[in-house]
């Protein structure tokens, strides 16, 4: 399994408690968000979301790199 470093911002932070955690996980960055959606009940279906990978944005579709940042972006409103 790859070790990864989640970052959570706006109504992700809210919803998980956490601004980040490391874990473990195989698969793809959607899938990961899947199961995160099961573990803190995010609201947010994974097409409203976009996922930067060691500050790059990258494909939900991609598979997971091992060691690296990987950032869940919500939607946000503006003003």
């Amino acid at each position: 399994m790859s070790t990864i470093n989640v970052h959570y911002f706006a109504s992700l932070r809210e919803a998980s408690g956490l601004s980040h955690e490391e874990m473990s996980f195989e698969g793809t960055y959607k899938e990961l968000y899947l199961s995160l959606v099961q573990k803190y009940h995010f609201n947010l279906p994974p097409e409203m979301i976009m996922v930067a990978v060691d500050d790059e944005f990258s494909s939900m579709d991609e598979v997971i790199k091992p060691q690296g940042k990987v950032v869940f972006i919500p939607p946000v409103a503006g003003g």
